[in-house]
């Protein structure tokens, strides 16, 4: 028997609420980046405690609106989040493939087989 990978994926693209910044590190700017995360709800849950808060077109404006959030605001904010993420969540479906998925060297991106279901 091989050695398997679990394959998630949604209705087209995923989008996930992530922050940006950059900051001073050993006298060079350097940028960050983090993806911001909640309990995990969809079939990714099997595979991890932990998913990324998805978003929805409309939840993307939303969260891309440059302005700064008071306390109803962010209470708002969270709530968007919340019903993106569920919504799209509801989406993804988990199955399990090859191994070699996960070896971005030797993997051919346009062979279809690298993300059939494992036998």
């Amino acid at each position: 028997m091989g050695v398997f990978a679990d394959y998630l994926h949604g209705d087209g693209l995923l989008a996930a609420a992530g922050l940006t910044w950059s900051m001073d590190v050993r006298g060079e700017q350097a940028r960050c980046f983090i993806v911001v995360t909640r309990e995990a709800r969809d079939a990714g849950g099997e595979v991890h405690d932990r998913m990324p808060a998805f978003l929805t077109p409309d939840a993307m404006d939303a969260w891309l609106e440059p302005v700064k959030l008071d306390r109803p605001g962010r209470e708002n904010m969270l709530a968007i989040l919340d019903g993106s993420s569920t919504a799209v969540a509801s989406t993804i479906e988990q199955y399990v493939v090859d191994r070699k998925v996960n070896n971005t060297r030797t993997v051919d991106r346009d062979d279809p087989t690298v993300i059939a279901p494992a036998a």
